[in-house]
């Protein structure tokens, strides 16, 4: 009895050690609301959060309200979804208020667990520190990335120019920073990985500019006002406030990695207002066309932008919120819609940039201005039978009704939350 008992066991145990991985393997599709998706997925998914975003690495509060959905009125949390689909997800955590070049070199470092190296040619130019926080022992995805295997990154809002910067410098380098430090330059700066980055998704990014920023940082008073708060902010509470880490050590008004608070520090409150490295004059019309200037595409990338849009049209010829925008995006939703006819940096802004999500215009979401000339409709490349291909952008037809936030999963999509995201992976996977 003994002898048959440990047969069958023996037995069983292989099976199992044979199925599993069939199991495994098939387990590529999921079912919701009635239709089956296709999730197969091959590359890791990395999001990067927005102007005034936060993320794992950020204070405690990011496990009761993360950026990407789960809190509050929001559908679902976007990361957790991809994740219990078998989608290979994470979410970053760069600096809510830094450029996109910034942002860049912080993303480089979480995501191959190293020292953040601003560059040394960018960091005399805006007068901080070359070096940022040290990731080596809290990497992003578990182990140091190799840009040997392609990842797919998501950018929302500000999110969108910081991804398309970084998949530039890991594909094609920084001439200047190459010639400020040698063979002491960071690996981002120094490229060669065209085919490290497999797609680039961008949600309501802010690719040209928005008057918005404008208005705000042309005021100098206003800059000023956000650089003292930055700093009493380090002051009082150290790196993390609430759900914030404003990873502003390298300029001096937040603690560095080695301190527990920062200092009141005039002259770096001084600098930051002044400093065009920061993501208020990024966002300007002529910082988006400097910011452009700078951003190539890779031909082994896929780009994609999707668009929202929350307002309607007045018999003033002018653009007003509908009533589901979210009400803290009511004032610049109406700023934006009256926007028609003006020039502003030398840029004409016509009926598309009055439209508006709330906060970015529709002309600015749906494509980078300089990319212009070989951007193609999603839609219309599917319904004429045509196949998507790598090196140019692809603008998904916009989503009338939702405004800026509500990619983080707010209110529900058109269809449902879980609809858009199942068919995203789909989307960006040729399926």
């Amino acid at each position: 009895m003994k002898r048959f008992i440990s047969i069958v066991l023996t037995l069983a145990i292989l099976c199992c050690t044979l199925l599993v991985p069939v199991a495994a393997a098939g387990n590529n599709t999921v079912e919701f609301g009635g239709k089956t998706y296709d999730v197969s997925n091959e590359h890791p998914w990395v999001f990067v959060h927005g102007m005034g975003g936060w993320g794992p690495y950020s204070g405690s509060s990011h496990e009761t309200m993360p950026y990407w959905g789960g809190w509050g009125d929001s559908e679902g949390d976007i990361i957790k979804m991809f994740n219990d689909a078998g989608v290979e997800a994470y979410a970053a955590t760069v600096g809510p208020f830094n450029s996109a070049w910034d942002r860049a070199c912080e993303l480089y470092a979480q995501l191959t667990g190293t020292v953040v190296d601003y560059g040394a040619a960018h960091s005399a130019e805006h007068n901080h520190d070359r070096y940022g926080y040290d990731y080596s022992d809290r990497v992003l995805m578990g182990e140091a990335w190799n840009p040997e295997n392609p990842i797919n990154l998501v950018g929302h809002s500000f999110g969108g120019p910081a991804v398309r910067l970084f998949a530039s410098l890991i594909a094609y380098g920084n001439e200047a920073e190459m010639q400020a430090t040698g063979e002491d330059t960071s690996p981002l700066f120094k490229g060669g990985y065209e085919k490290a980055i497999n797609a680039v998704i961008t949600f309501a990014g802010v690719h040209n500019g928005s008057p918005i920023a404008n208005m705000v940082y042309d005021c100098k008073p206003i800059m000023f006002i956000i650089a003292v708060f930055a700093n009493l902010m380090g002051v009082i509470f150290g790196r993390n406030a609430v759900m914030w880490d404003l990873q502003l050590g390298h300029f001096g008004l937040t603690a560095r990695e080695d301190q527990q608070k920062a200092k009141f520090n005039f002259a770096a409150i001084r600098n930051f207002a002044a400093t065009k490295d920061n993501c208020g004059y990024d966002m300007t019309l002529r910082g988006a066309i400097e910011l452009n200037e700078q951003i190539k595409l890779s031909p082994y990338t896929y780009y994609y932008s999707y668009t929202t849009i929350a307002t309607e049209e007045t018999c003033m010829d002018t653009q007003v919120p509908i009533l589901s925008t979210f009400m803290m995006f009511f004032p610049t939703a109406t700023l934006l819609g009256m926007t028609k006819g003006m020039t502003l940096d030398g840029v004409y802004l016509d009926e598309n940039w009055a439209l508006n999500d709330g906060i970015v215009p529709y002309a600015s979401a749906i494509y980078p201005a300089c990319d212009a000339d070989t951007a193609l409709s999603y839609s219309a490349e599917k319904e004429a039978g045509n196949q998507i291909e790598p090196g140019r952008w692809y603008y998904m037809d916009p989503m009338l009704g939702f405004d800026h936030f509500d990619f983080c999963g707010t209110i529900d999509y058109p269809t449902s939350f879980e609809d858009f995201y199942y068919t995203l992976i789909g989307t960006v996977n040729g399926r």
